[in-house]
């Protein structure tokens, strides 16, 4: 998990282009800490998608979601397990 979150932080930063090391994003309170808006959250999400080779499904989205790393890394992993089985190759 803390390899996940540590790809997400790496994500946050370059997605958004952050003054920031990706050792400086917390795992909470991203929304406030970051000042992120729909936008940010947005392209950060496709961002996510992008690099885990995932859909996160709308009935998923939430702030919840986006705010708290610890989440969204259950998240990603939940779906990055699930997407190899059955699938035939592995992804590139």
């Amino acid at each position: 998990m803390e390899e996940i979150k540590a790809r997400l932080r790496k994500v946050l930063v370059d997605s958004l282009e952050l003054s920031l090391a990706p050792s400086e994003i917390p795992d909470r309170g991203l929304v406030e800490a970051l000042g992120l808006d729909s936008i940010n959250t947005i392209e950060f999400l496709i961002w996510v998608e992008s690099e885990f080779g995932v859909e996160i499904a709308d009935e998923d989205l939430s702030i919840k979601l986006i705010d708290d790393l610890d989440l969204l890394a259950e998240y990603v992993h939940g779906r990055t397990a699930g997407a190899g089985a059955g699938s035939g190759a592995p992804a590139a």
